[in-house]
């Protein structure tokens, strides 16, 4: 690298720092930019030399001057030759400088995108009556009261609503949680710079403290130097419960409650609204395809869990005894239970009495504390028999500790303190309602031909089996609520079912009680999708599972897969067969008197299912929803969603928002027509669009090949993403047995994004040429009056818009010529798809209605070029190089890291 100078002696880079992309700014978010910018501009030249930053300024310039010019344009590919040979002549160590730069700048500026996001809700929610905002839990329950439900309804719908948010640790989130850490200073950091309060040697402070953070994001290493564990992912799923999910829970249900008692009387009292959020988590119970998850660490996540839920409660406790500092007489229960608490904890006793003579609720809440710790230290125990439950003080259940929350709750009010019980104690108990001692319900997955090697007797670790008295050693220890469902991957008959509930009966055959298990059939390929409600149909006539089914309350979960299915059929085919199949198990359900529950497994990238979830719930087929939605969280999707508090909020009143607007008569009225117009249209479509993205993808010669050169699959692979391996176990390593999330990311890094739109422009001009006049003016129609049409066609402008077809040329330049026939049916591809899409929507350019988005793409794309360029560099360099030669690992190093930046820049993975 560049020599690195001490403290330099050009006063404008002490004063005020050049940076990348600095400019006059006047808004708030172009200010923080710029400010982030200079400081990193600043740290580059304290660390690396003044050379260092001219260098990245000059490639920053000439990949917008591409862009002003025209990338196809003679001018433009002229100014891509010099930027090409520039970076030729780059060392591995500037190189690496270059790469962090840009990819550093990218982690800063999505920090002041999510502070500006931040800053619009709140702008809108003061600018609003009573905080009804679109999308919001206020908005829904005035729709619902315009529509005529009155309160009766309303209060139905309340009841049965479930909003269940599962967390998965699907390995798409490529940032480190060091990484995730320190950025997450950096923004509290920016946040008080946003304080007009602040006096001029507390600002002085924050930005010293900004530059610190900054010069030690540089020089940490921003991709995994080993490939994390099962555990060690969902210790980072438990920073994210700590920071947020415990926090904003109660929050979301102060939000519906407040909604439900705006016009109600001052006086009014109501039961509190109950704990519709049913979080879960498959991080440490997905073993599906991951040889890392096994029965010890399923019994070790549940364990980590409840540590921090348990802590979570003691520190609410400790804080509330600090608070609740009111004077009352000790009768009643409450007497009861402290004389109880003196008798059971007298060193807990003699303290809370020397600190707290007179005021009962806070001894009373020092001794919840103390048994919480107790109940902590009990049930993360390694070993379940440790302690009898309840022994030595701590609490046997949650039911436990909320029948003293009410008894607390109920001497609180007697004495006026009706407030404070409504709120903090609530939240408490709202809390435990939701929680439990277990945190996110843990879910168990496993492929069904697993489980029939185990009923063959082919399994030789024997750990199905060991799997499931797991699953009963916890369900034991915290609850059946802690660990019950068990999915079972790409479900093909019934048989895949019952199987489960055989081995679950096999293990139980020593003598100790087996699981009670909800088993949770997924249909993921296409021929299961379009059989799913056939193999429904079959399994409630069966009636040993039926009869199972009964004793579980009469309710079938079913999950519906979106990734392998996009994989498989490409995106506009499978969103259709994603309905048809909603449309299915809703009809199967309802005639034989079963509550249907449907789990989506949606990714956070388009090609796996992903997109604006509102819209996209809204869409559900009708009667699929009815007040229930469940769906995956995966990779980088919780640390964007759940990462910030308000973001966090805002993202679960939308759920809930589109939970409760999808599941009222006149929704569902309104698709019930708008598919029965359409659903001829949208088979056509479908056929054509899955024979066009089939026979390229599965029949075109070469095309593997192709895709394996002209994207980093194969480098992505040693990235460590995650501790599930990017490939399902073959013998060979093919296009088949590579998972979706690979495959989606290594497209999304080459700039194509081919799974999200591939076929659908063939779809729509066939249907056109095939319907004439009419065809477009029907298709104009649908996206009109159907939102499950508008949101499959709005998520393929959107991928269209992402997608940058002279960038992925460079990538294709890495096939050589034999590549050259499959990248010119991408990009005529690609033209028909824009050109059908934008004369459909009657816009003039992608995203014209959503301006936002479209300028952020425009903005950010001459930085990801600088990126790209980079990787395709280094990819042709690292291939080109034999196998024993030394340089591949510092090669491979540094594609890792573009990887890690692209990443950053698109704010998308897989």
């Amino acid at each position: 690298m560049p020599a690195r100078p001490r403290q330099s002696a050009n006063p404008a880079v002490r004063a005020e720092p050049r940076g990348i992309g600095t400019a006059r700014a006047r808004d708030p978010l172009a200010r923080e930019v710029k400010l982030l910018g200079a400081l990193l501009g600043q740290v580059i030249v304290e660390q690396e030399g003044l050379a260092a930053l001219e260098l990245v300024e000059r490639v920053r310039k000439s990949t917008i001057a591409i862009r002003r010019r025209g990338p196809d344009s003679a001018a433009g590919r002229a100014e891509r030759q010099r930027l090409a040979a520039q970076l030729e002549a780059v060392d591995l160590p500037t190189a690496e400088v270059l790469i962090r730069a840009f990819s550093l700048y990218f982690q800063l500026t999505n920090l002041a995108e999510e502070k500006q996001r931040i800053r619009a809700l709140r702008r809108r929610l003061r600018a609003s009556a009573r905080g009804r905002i679109d999308e919001s839990v206020a908005s829904a329950i005035a729709d619902l009261r315009r529509q005529g439900l009155g309160a009766d309804g309303i209060e139905q719908l309340i009841r049965r609503l479930s909003i269940a948010p599962v967390l998965t640790a699907h390995p798409t989130e490529a940032r480190r949680r060091t990484i995730l850490q320190a950025l997450r200073r950096v923004y509290r950091l920016v946040d008080r710079l946003d304080d007009p309060r602040l006096t001029p040697a507390e600002d002085a402070h924050a930005r010293r403290r900004l530059r610190e953070e900054i010069t030690l994001l540089w020089h940490a290493s921003p991709i995994r130097l080993v490939a994390p564990g099962p555990l060690d992912e969902v210790r980072s799923a438990m920073a994210i419960f700590d920071e947020t999910l415990f926090v904003v829970t109660p929050r979301l249900y102060r939000v519906l409650e407040e909604a439900l008692d705006q016009g109600a009387a001052e006086s009014a009292r109501r039961t509190p609204v109950g704990p519709f959020l049913h979080w879960g988590s498959w991080i440490g119970g997905d073993r599906d395809g991951n040889p890392n998850v096994t029965a010890d660490t399923t019994r070790h996540a549940l364990r980590i869990q409840a540590d921090h839920v348990l802590r979570a409660y003691e520190a609410v406790s400790r804080r509330l005894m600090q608070t609740f500092a009111a004077r009352a007489q000790e009768s009643g229960p409450l007497g009861e239970r402290l004389a109880t608490d003196r008798r059971e904890l007298p060193d807990t006793a003699r303290e809370l009495e020397r600190r707290f003579p007179g005021e009962p609720f806070r001894r009373r809440l020092g001794y919840v504390a103390e048994r919480l710790r107790r109940t902590r230290l009990r049930l993360a125990a390694p070993d379940e028999e440790t302690q009898a439950p309840g022994a030595g003080g701590a609490y046997a259940s949650p039911v436990e500790l909320d029948l003293e929350l009410a008894e607390l709750a109920d001497a609180m009010t007697a004495i006026g303190l009706h407030r404070a019980v409504a709120g903090e104690l609530q939240a408490l108990r709202w809390q435990l309602a939701t929680f439990r001692f277990h945190g996110p319900a843990l879910e168990v997955r496993q492929h069904s031909e697993v489980h029939a090697a185990a009923l063959a007797g082919d399994d030789p670790t024997d750990d199905t089996l060991a799997t499931f008295r797991a699953v009963a050693e916890l369900q034991r220890r915290f609850g059946e609520s802690a660990c019950q469902r068990y999915v079972v991957s790409f479900t093909r008959s019934p048989a895949d079912v019952l199987a489960v509930l055989e081995l679950g009966g096999r293990a139980s055959a020593d003598g100790s009680p087996g699981p009670d298990l909800d088993v949770v059939p997924l249909f993921e390929s296409a021929d299961a999708l379009v059989g799913c409600g056939a193999i429904v149909g079959e399994l409630l006539a069966e009636p040993s599972y039926r009869a199972h089914l009964e004793r579980r309350g009469n309710r079938q979960e079913v999950m519906l897969g979106y990734s392998d299915s996009t994989k498989e059929s490409g995106a506009l085919a499978a969103a259709w067969m994603l309905y048809r199949a909603q449309e299915q198990l809703v009809e199967t359900c309802r005639g034989q008197g079963v509550e249907l529950l449907i789990f989506h497994g949606r990714g956070g990238a388009i090609g796996r299912g992903g997109g604006p979830m509102t819209r996209a719930i809204l869409a559900q087929a009708p009667g699929s929803v009815d007040g229930r939605l469940k769906l995956t969280e995966q990779g980088e999707v919780i640390s964007d969603r759940y990462a910030n508090p308000a973001i966090a909020l805002r993202h679960l009143e939308q759920l809930t928002y589109a939970a409760l607007e999808a599941s009222t008569p006149d929704h569902e009225a309104r698709l019930r027509r708008a598919a029965g117009e359409g659903a001829g249209v949208m088979g056509e479509l479908a056929a054509t669009a899955r024979d066009t993205y089939r026979a390229l993808v599965w029949q075109e010669p070469g095309f593997e090949d192709y895709f394996r050169a002209a994207t980093p699959i194969g480098e992505l692979s040693g990235m460590g993403l995650g501790s599930r391996p990017a490939a399902r176990p073959t013998s060979q390593s093919t296009l088949d047995s590579l998972r979706a999330i690979p495959w989606v990311f290594a497209w999304a890094q080459s700039r194509a994004n081919l799974p999200g739109w591939y076929g659908t422009g063939t779809a729509l001009a066939e249907y056109r040429r095939a319907h004439r006049s009419g065809g477009l003016r029907r298709l104009r129609a649908l996206y009109r009056d159907w939102p499950f049409f508008a949101s499959v066609l709005d998520n393929t402008e959107m991928i269209l818009a992402k997608a940058d077809m002279p960038i992925a040329e460079r990538y294709a330049s890495l096939a050589g010529e034999v590549g050259r026939p499959i990248w010119r049916r991408i990009r005529e591809e690609y033209a028909l798809s824009v050109e059908q899409i934008l004369e459909l929507t009657g816009r003039s350019r992608l995203l014209d209605d959503m301006p936002v988005l479209q300028r952020s793409i425009e903005l950010r794309n001459p930085y990801v070029d600088s990126l790209s360029e980079m990787q395709v560099l280094l990819l042709g360099r690292l291939r080109s190089l034999p196998a024993d030669d030394p340089q591949r690992d510092e090669l491979l190093r540094l594609v890792h890291l573009t990887v890690s930046g692209v990443a950053a820049g698109l704010q998308s993975t897989g």
